[in-house]
């Protein structure tokens, strides 16, 4: 059965003047002339993504959309009208974000993180900007310290909002952003933090001393070539170690807690040393 808003793989069965048709041995889906490979010949299988045009015939297209049903991406609005905003999702026809499916109204040319969905009563391909209703509230799945992918969507006063994984929502707050986050980012995190109440924080740093541990040899490196002492420590403030070292207080203090347990430094309220 041939899957709208995702990739299908479909046998060629028959050229037209207009392009070849696609089968799955049920149902014949139209590529357009524009679209065939050079080298594509009857039989062979091809990887296409299916959607509906502006007629709301199936079509298929070798050309590749930011996001397939069930993904997420940023999308710049093209145009605001009666039924919704349209915004360019990298195919011929541009996708719908109905007007009940903003979080708030779109803009035209501005940029936001789009859900895209089949909409099962009219068989389309949808975009929706109400994000956290496609997102799982059981965080079960997930650990602290696990390497996810954070796809970052909203700026906020307490920091940055991601979807983690294409499935659960996740903060990123300011002690643990060492530099600029743009919105529709994709970008390795890791899980910081998962309060009782589900709620995740990330980090852009690996957690624990194990995770860590490779950026040791490099504080090392510094000490000595600074004459053995560092002035940095325990007191020292969350945004200089963040400009010193590139990493949250948090990881910073880990780091040498963990030289210090394997007698490679001492630690004072004015900074760290490197032990003979």
């Amino acid at each position: 059965m041939v899957t709208i808003g995702s990739y299908n793989e479909l046998e060629l069965v028959r050229k037209v003047d207009f392009g070849v048709y696609l089968s799955d041995g049920e149902t014949d889906v139209l590529l357009p002339l524009r679209q065939i490979p050079p080298r594509a010949k009857q039989g062979d299988l091809l990887n296409v993504f299916i959607y509906t045009d502006s007629e709301d015939r199936i079509i298929a297209t070798m050309l590749t959309p930011h996001a397939v049903a069930g993904g997420f991406a940023l999308m710049r609005v093209l145009s605001v009208g009666p039924f919704g905003a349209f915004v360019d999702w990298g195919l011929e026809k541009d996708l719908l974000v109905p007007h009940s499916e903003q979080r708030y109204p779109l803009k035209e040319e501005r940029a936001y993180v789009v859900r895209v969905l089949l909409d099962k009563l009219s068989n389309r391909v949808i975009g929706s900007t109400k994000l956290s209703k496609f997102l799982s509230k059981d965080t079960s799945g997930l650990r602290e310290g696990q390497k996810v992918e954070a796809l970052f969507v909203q700026h906020t006063d307490d920091g940055t909002m991601a979807v983690v994984d294409n499935t659960y929502a996740a903060a990123l707050f300011p002690d643990e952003i060492f530099k600029p986050t743009r919105i529709g980012d994709r970008q390795t995190a890791y899980i910081k933090k998962i309060r009782e109440d589900g709620r995740v924080s990330l980090s852009l740093s690996p957690q624990g001393y194990e995770a860590i541990a490779a950026e040791a040899p490099g504080i090392l490196g510094l000490l000595k070539r600074n004459g053995g002492f560092l002035p940095y420590s325990d007191n020292t403030p969350p945004e200089t170690i963040r400009a010193v070292f590139g990493m949250s207080k948090g990881s910073f203090k880990k780091l040498i807690g963990g030289l210090m347990k394997e007698g490679k430094i001492e630690i004072s309220y004015h900074g760290i040393r490197l032990k003979e």
